[in-house]
């Protein structure tokens, strides 16, 4: 099943006492990305055409968002590049951030801060996704990222001024 279809099925099916999390990533693809995952992209986000994550996207201000689009970076140089948003419920997050960012890292040619998720209300992210070197790292506010996965080595880019940098 795509996984904004689940998403938003679970949505539709799960009671109002969940909380809703507001999920953002946004990276580059390397240049050797597989059109088979692409694809796997495309169908996963709902992504295409007459292709639209399910539902009115009225919990969401101005609706979930899925695209895939093939970015310029220098004259001689095309990448794919993936922003993706929507709002997910608690039981799906968890599923989400510990399979998606592993997924997307394989092939992402982005290194350090690729999205965020916050709780529908807050002003304030929950999570910072992050990427390096094809491993996806996690990081609450405040935290130096740690990898998703176990086999992922430790997180070095210091691209930004982070707090827990000393």
């Amino acid at each position: 099943m795509p996984i904004l279809v689940f998403v938003n099925c679970l949505a539709s099916t799960v009671g109002c006492m969940s909380l809703h999390y507001e999920w953002t990533l946004s990276l580059r693809f390397r240049v050797d990305v597989p059109e088979a995952f692409l694809e796997e992209l495309r169908a996963d986000f709902g992504i295409g055409p007459g292709a639209a994550p399910d539902g009115d996207g009225s919990e969401l201000p101005g609706g979930p968002v899925a695209n895939l689009v093939r970015q310029q970076l220098t004259a001689s140089t095309w990448l794919w590049g993936l922003y993706v948003r929507t709002l997910v419920l608690d039981e799906a997050m968890y599923e989400l951030m510990l399979t998606v960012p592993p997924r997307l890292a394989r092939w992402s040619a982005t290194q350090g801060w690729a999205g965020f998720a916050r709780e529908e209300l807050s002003l304030h992210p929950w999570l910072s996704f992050y990427v390096q070197d094809g491993h996806a790292y996690v990081a609450g506010p405040g935290e130096e990222p740690r990898p998703i996965s176990g086999s992922a080595p430790p997180f070095t880019l210091t691209q930004t001024t982070e707090r827990w940098r000393r």
